[in-house]
């Protein structure tokens, strides 16, 4: 099989990439802000006024389409644009009286004056609810709850707390794979013969026909929105091409609206009718429930049978799909970018599945030298050529594809619960969260758990000691403790007193969304939710499970490995001695400091006394989490990955016996703390493969940071290659990697506009360095950056 073969980027191409940086994504010129109001008005005043919450929402998304503006942009063959501008999900327009310019604004959008106050009053019942005086949703499944359960849960990235242990939601949407592949094999009219049947065999008498009829009736104006979106944009390029003189715009805008006019209403037949229905599916489950982590899947998997069948036939050959794909690479792209794709990877019986196509794929993000988000699934029988065009790409810099760990995610997910067929068909979302593409609602980061601040519990007898409150339980001062594993018994104590709570306050989540935050695009392109009549929300899917971020795994470690060797072991400090400097941050206290940095095994450096540590405190949370349940019986799965929240928890975490002081961030995920790893690339990747990646069902998370010269040159792609295949081997589960050295971002710094257009693995994500905001710049600045 040909590798990293590429093609210069076309004329074309080129100026597509240029105009969609410049939009910042696949947005028309002006969507108007009221546009999703007015699209709820006549959802909800539709039906008589008579339809259910999830009917209304679907009924929202068919109105959506109807009523978004339909523009064609020059030099794309894949027509559509998103129908709502980035972050305007969930943000209505007209919660107040409109001002004159908003008057003209809703006009435009055939809403008359006398309306405006239904339109208003429609926007103020669906966001706000019924809640009575105070305004608030009132709910049927749950009520007030005690206030000290409340004390420990965080306001997001507020960065005012101390006291804060966990971040709990329960209600999460977008962070999905939806069916794309159903929307390919059938089209949305097919799937609305699949619902058609099921209403008509339904028996009257079913106790539970009223709520599967409820659901289906809501997947039919799913199906229609699907439809008429297609059928919109034929119509305009049809439209257009009767008006153009220039035949190469002619047949442009000729084969647009012949596409669409097909697909996404019927099956996909061609290589660029599957691609062109992915990418409208794409836009109507944006319209939904906003443009974030709704991730492609397994794009290789899905389009390969397509690229078989038309380059067999002569259709189209290689540089004909890449430039497809470099066309819909383009759709994709955004400033901020967790959209997965992901490629390679064992098929359903585990055979390797990487294919040409894989390599096409890799090919068009390669050329088009975009922030994108493109995973890539490697095994123990992955081809070595694949594994080296992926560190080909990562080589170039901007932490690009990043890498995940068969091995580790099939048995994890299969030992909880999931079929182990549907295991191997595993694909992350956004930045590393696992799901079953069309298969299930994974409840991705339902929950975040700063376990660093259970361990400062633990030393302080469940006090915050600097706000004085008792937070946790009663565990004893570890001046109180006669042995280490005291401490440690005490720190499991406090992990379980809040992480109860925090599974808690994901359930309370999960029964108000099951309330009020249907999903019923998302449900109609998940197995199971059509034949059981259930919103995805409700018990639809195969597959329902909540996954837990876990954070301050490298902090925990180094901390109780300074407890452990220099307080009980050595006694060359007190423990009235550290919890005193503990509490004045180290002011005085610098030598004790010092001790505690440098005369402690620090994770990362491949000390297998730390890295036990560390393995134990993620074996212990996962097997904890392992006993909960929601109210649908979902699981709970852990992430070991903490994306930005290592940040805003560090602020609530006072000093740690590590050595870190008060308010500093916590380590990224599974990563070293920054500045730590001081042994070389391999030690970092040895402490690494100590962790139990094979439990971690949500996945987990690492940054590695490398010098440019390391792999320069095709022995360095060919080194970094060795070093990704041995990590894997080892049983690393999941790897990011960044190529760039403190000078060039140092540089990218000081001088944003002529160097800032860099880059860089951020946690997660891949984003250009000067989009960042200064504290992360900092915190990436001081990771560090080996030369071996």
């Amino acid at each position: 099989m040909d590798t990293a073969i590429t093609t210069p980027v076309c004329d074309r191409i080129a100026l597509l990439r240029e105009q969609v940086m410049r939009r910042k994504g696949s947005f028309v010129s002006d969507i108007n802000p009221f546009l999703r109001d007015v699209a709820l008005w006549r959802a909800a005043s539709g039906g008589g006024g008579q339809r259910s919450r999830v009917q209304v929402r679907a009924a929202f998304l068919h109105e959506l389409v109807k009523l978004a503006p339909v523009e064609i942009t020059p030099y794309t063959w894949l027509a559509g644009e998103h129908l709502l501008q980035a972050g305007q999900i969930g943000a209505f327009g007209l919660l107040g009286d409109p001002d004159p310019e908003a008057l003209a604004r809703i006009h435009e959008l055939g809403v008359p004056d006398a309306q405006i106050p239904q339109v208003r009053d429609t926007v103020r019942a669906w966001a706000q609810g019924p809640g009575g005086a105070f305004g608030g949703p009132m709910y049927q499944a749950f009520g007030e709850s005690p206030e000290e359960l409340a004390r420990a849960r965080g306001v997001w990235l507020d960065g005012k707390s101390t006291t804060m242990v966990y971040l709990a939601g329960g209600w999460v949407e977008n962070h999905s794979i939806r069916g794309y592949a159903k929307v390919l094999r059938l089209g949305f009219g097919g799937i609305r013969q699949e619902v058609e049947r099921e209403l008509a065999a339904a028996d009257i008498t079913d106790p539970e026909l009223p709520q599967k009829e409820n659901f289906w009736r809501a997947a039919l104006y799913v199906c229609d929105a699907g439809m008429l979106l297609g059928q919109r944009y034929a119509e305009r390029a049809a439209a257009l091409a009767a008006q153009t003189d220039d035949p190469v715009e002619r047949a442009r805008l000729e084969q647009m609206a012949a596409t669409c006019a097909r697909v996404p209403g019927e099956g996909a037949r061609t290589f660029f009718e599957a691609t062109q229905s992915l990418w409208l599916a794409h836009v109507l489950t944006c319209g939904e429930d906003g443009i974030n982590a709704n991730s492609i899947g397994r794009l290789d998997q899905m389009l390969y049978p397509y690229y078989q069948a038309d380059v067999a036939a002569g259709r189209l050959d290689r540089n004909g799909v890449l430039e497809i794909m470099e066309d819909l690479a383009c759709k994709l792209y955004l400033d901020y970018d967790v959209q997965a794709i992901t490629l390679g990877g064992v098929d359903r019986q585990g055979n390797d599945a990487t294919n040409e196509l894989s390599h096409v794929i890799l090919d068009a993000s390669r050329n088009l030298d975009l922030v994108r988000d493109v995973s890539v699934r490697l095994h123990r029988n992955s081809p070595p050529e694949f594994v080296r065009h992926a560190a080909e790409l990562i080589a170039r810099g901007g932490g690009i594809p990043f890498l995940f760990n068969d091995e580790c995610y099939v048995r994890a997910l299969n030992e909880r619960g999931i079929a182990l067929e549907d295991a191997r068909d595993y694909a992350p979302i956004g930045c590393i969260e696992l799901t079953i593409p069309g298969r299930a609602n994974p409840h991705a980061v339902s929950g975040w758990f700063n376990g660093t601040k259970c361990l400062e519990y633990a030393l302080f007898d469940g006090q915050d000691p600097r706000s004085g409150e008792q937070m946790g339980p009663h565990t004893g001062l570890l001046t109180e403790m006669g042995s280490f594993e005291e401490l440690y018994q005490a720190y499991g104590r406090q992990v379980e007193h809040f992480a109860r709570q925090m599974v808690y306050h994901c359930n309370r989540g999960e029964l108000a969304q099951r309330e009020r935050g249907p999903l019923p695009c998302w449900s109609t392109l998940t197995d199971d939710c059509i034949p059981r009549g259930r919103d995805i929300t409700d018990g639809g899917p195969v597959y329902n499970y909540h996954s837990i971020c876990f954070l301050g795994t490298a902090n925990i470690a180094d901390s109780l490995m300074a407890v452990k060797k220099l307080v009980f072991d050595e006694a060359a400090l007190s423990p009235d001695d550290l919890l005193a400097a503990l509490r004045a941050d180290y002011q005085g206290y610098e030598p004790w400091r010092q001790m505690l940095l440098k005369q402690a095994p620090k994770y990362g450096n491949d000390c297998v006394e730390v890295d036990e540590l560390a393995r134990r405190v993620d074996e212990d949370f996962i097997t904890l989490m392992d006993t909960m349940r929601s109210p649908l019986n979902g699981r709970y799965v852990v992430h070991l990955f903490s994306f930005l929240t290592h940040l805003p928890f560090g602020k609530t975490v006072g000093a740690t016996p590590d050595g870190r002081r008060a308010g500093d961030p916590l380590a990224y995920s599974l990563s070293a703390q920054q500045g730590r790893d001081e042994k070389g690339v391999t030690a970092m990747l040895r402490s690494l493969a100590r962790l139990p990646h094979y439990r971690a069902a949500g996945a987990s998370a690492a940054i590695i940071e490398i010098d440019p010269a390391m792999v320069a040159g095709e022995e360095g792609v060919e080194r970094l290659a060795q070093l990704i295949r041995g990590a894997l081997d080892m049983g690393v589960g999941q790897l990011q990697w960044n190529v760039t050295t403190v000078e060039r971002l140092l540089l990218a710094q000081r001088d944003p506009e002529r160097y800032g257009n860099i880059p860089v693995r951020v946690a997660g994500y891949s984003q250009m360095f000067k989009l960042i905001h200064k504290e992360l710049q900092d915190h990436i600045i001081a990771r560090t950056k080996h030369t071996n």
